[in-house]
Formats: C-alpha cells, structure tokens, sequence
C-alpha cells in the first residue's frame, strides 16, 4: 500500500469513526450494532473482499476503533495490523502471485493483581494467559468464484460477517470500560483472507504475537447477525469436557441451541483447533441470501444480534476468570470432516441447527436446480445417489464427486414419506 493510499484511507476512516464516535455505549446495544453495520456493509465498502482497497480501508476502520475504545496495539511496531501474503494465483490465474491483507489485532491486558496477604506483590500468572476473541470482516467483493449467484455486484456481507466484526467491536468497547474485573488479557482479532480459505486465522497462529500455549481458548463469531425462531448453534463443544459445564451454568432460556462437537469448520476457528486451542464458535445458521448480493443490512436481527452478544460476554466472563486452564481435546475424527471442494450449485440452503441424521433443507433459492427439481424447504437428503448422507460433512463431499450438468438422484425424507428426485446439477460461480 502506497503512502498516499494509506493516508486516504486512514482519513476516510477517521471520518467514519468520527460518525459513531460519543454515540455508541459500553454497553451492547442494537443502535449501535446498526450504526456499525451501516458503515460494514455500505457501497463505499464494496464488499471488502481481501486484497482490495475496500478491505484495507475495513482494516484502517476497525483499527480506529480500537484506538478510540483505548485498546492497545499487540504488534512489537505498535501497530494494529498484522501484515501477510497469500496467493490467489492458485484459484485464478488472472489474479497476481501474491496479495497483500492484514489481519487487525489490539490487546486489553488484565490489571495486576494484589494480593489481599501481601500489598507489594502481584499476580501476573492469569494476566499472561489470553482468550482471543475473533471474527473475519472479508468478503466476496463484487461476487465472483465463492459467490452463489452470478450478479456481478457488490455483496455487501451484512450478516457474513460485517455481524461478526461487529460483535467483537461491541465487545472490545464493552470490556474496555470494564477492564478492571478481567483476570485474564483479551486479545481481539478481525481476520481477513478467511472466505479465500482462512489465510489471516492461519497466518496468526502460525505467527503469534503471543505464545499459543498461553491461549486460553478462541471465541469466533461468524454469521450471528439472522437469529431466527431463537436457534443459536455454538460448534466446538467437543473442543473440551469444560464446554457442557459452562454452557449448563450460563441462563439461555430465550434461545433453543444447537451444540455441535466439531473443532474442524468453514471459519477461523479451526486454525486454532489445529493447535490443539480449545474453541467455540457462535453462529445463527445459513439462509438462502448466504454468499449473495442479497445478504443486506435490512434483513439483520439487530435486537437478536444483541441477545447473541449477551450470551458471548457472559461466557467470556467465565473463561477469563476461571481459575484453572482450561481443557483440550480432540474430537472424534468421523465429527471434523473437512468440507471438500466442489463445483457444482443445489440451492438447497443446509439446516445447521438441525440435530438429526441426514442434510435438512431450511430454505431453497428460487431459479436453482433444487427449485427446479421440486426440492422443499424441510426436506431431510438422506442419499445423494448411491451415497448415504449422515450430515453436512458427507453432504458436500458428495458434491465433490459431480460435475455440473450431472442428475443425481436425492433420496429424501419428506414428513412420513420417502421420495427420489432427480436433481440437474448446476455450476457454481466462477470468476466473472
């Protein structure tokens, strides 16, 4: 990034925070939640896809957020970025060998402790220890390989994850002002790169900025933004025997959740699971706007988002303030599939909050070969040709294993009954 270009953006952003500066509150509120949105998910923003200027100038926002909470950088050049390439050259050929992102990272430490017997010594063991708390503020742009329709357009990400970025940025503010009561340090970090295959999260937790076995545990949120029919779905239970605990501790009458055991998932979660970091990973489910021009900030649940973020503080009060090291360990390997690569496109949109065996179908995209097709919504796809489905897992590498054009016959479950519907695959976005 030039001088020149930095200095604009860093302007513009200051003018950005200078919009919601002394109008947001410690406190998590839904005012303040659209306030943020209205700037993550707006036409200036483009879409904040990694390597773009949009996403610097995302970068250069969230930074000035942090200065303003009195959050502190965590870098040795006092910087909020850290800085890392990666290659899109492997996905498209037109694109350079190398681009440029930064992940944007800030620290509130825990006040020394004095000991009640001793007024001259304090405790720094649980002050050096960290929970990091984490969410990616990248993109698509304007569409393209990873997107699910072909409108070449901005997609604005509202919900993936300008909702994510959100919750850590209400969250840095919140406990910015209550940083008094921490036990442990809380680092907060905005990932990009994680929609080109979780570049920024990888390149963390191979390049710490704080020892890994001095990590507590990672938080991450990623679509928490469509709560709907109250489902809240936290994975990474499985993570460690203390997650049942806490989760049985904390009052969540209003939200009917859905635990999932999985360490290994489409998020920056999974870098710090692969090292062997105990995680949770917060998620209101899929809809049919996922991946789309049509993932707006007029469709978020902003009171919802805020019943989500109450539920996040109070678990991180728990693990900050526990008092032993939390536990890890691994999950069964039939549970951490890795979602496989493929190119074809359904539209049927998966149900995440789902506990059964097979792939429910929560909604389906009008226009898709599953609409074609006569797929409906609550559907259960228990064969995808001559392949038993047991979840999402078995879902998608099934996937992998067609090309577009092909039929393939789904067995599905449709209230008492079994039904076989031929499907006519189709193609997955490309570049456009």
């Amino acid at each position: 990034m030039t001088i020149k270009r930095f200095l604009g953006f860093l302007i513009a952003s200051l003018i950005l925070s200078s919009e919601v500066f002394s109008q947001t509150s410690p406190e998590i509120r839904a005012s303040d939640i659209r306030l943020r949105m209205n700037i993550l998910a707006s036409d200036s923003l483009a879409g904040r896809r990694t390597g773009e200027p949009s996403c610097d100038k995302a970068a250069q926002y969230i930074a000035s957020e942090f200065k303003r909470f009195g959050i502190a950088p965590l870098n040795p050049d006092k910087s909020y970025f850290q800085p890392y390439d990666f290659s899109e050259h492997q996905f498209d050929s037109t694109k350079k060998e190398k681009t440029r992102a930064v992940n944007v990272i800030g620290i509130i430490r825990a006040p020394f402790e004095r000991h009640a017997e001793n007024t001259t010594n304090y405790d720094t063991e649980l002050r050096d220890e960290y929970v990091i708390i984490g969410g990616h503020y990248d993109h698509l742009g304007m569409g393209g390989r990873n997107a699910l329709d072909t409108v070449k357009a901005i997609h604005y990400g509202a919900d993936d994850n300008a909702s994510g970025t959100i919750g850590v940025l209400e969250l840095a503010e919140y406990y910015s002002k209550h940083r008094k009561e921490l036990k442990r340090s809380l680092i907060f970090i905005c990932f990009s790169g994680e929609e080109e295959g979780l570049f920024g999260s990888i390149h963390y937790t191979k390049n710490p900025l704080v020892p890994l076995e001095k990590t507590q545990a990672m938080i991450n949120m990623d679509m928490i933004g469509r709560l709907k029919d109250s489902i809240l779905i936290v994975e990474g239970m499985g993570t460690s025997p203390y997650w049942k605990t806490l989760m049985d501790s904390l009052k969540h009458d209003n939200f009917a959740m859905r635990y999932k055991p999985d360490g290994v998932g489409p998020s920056d979660h999974s870098s710090f699971y692969r090292k062997n970091i105990p995680v949770l990973f917060y998620f209101t489910g899929l809809h049919k706007d996922y991946h789309k021009s049509s993932d707006t900030k007029d469709k978020i649940n902003y009171d919802g988002e805020v019943q989500v973020l109450d539920l996040v503080r109070r678990s991180i009060d728990a693990i900050q303030s526990k008092q032993d090291r939390i536990t890890f360990t691994l999950v069964p390997e039939d549970t951490t599939k890795k979602v496989g690569t493929f190119h074809v496109y359904v539209g049927g949109v998966p149900d995440y909050g789902y506990d059964g065996e097979g792939l429910k179908i929560s909604d389906i995209t009008p226009g898709s070969p599953a609409d074609k097709a006569g797929l409906k919504a609550e559907d259960i796809v228990i064969k995808f040709a001559d392949l038993d489905i047991k979840n999402i897992y078995d879902y998608t590498a099934a996937l992998g294993k067609f090309k577009p054009d092909d039929v393939v016959d789904f067995k599905i479950k449709r209230g008492k009954d079994l039904v076989t519907i031929p499907v006519k695959l189709g193609k997955r976005s490309e570049a456009h």
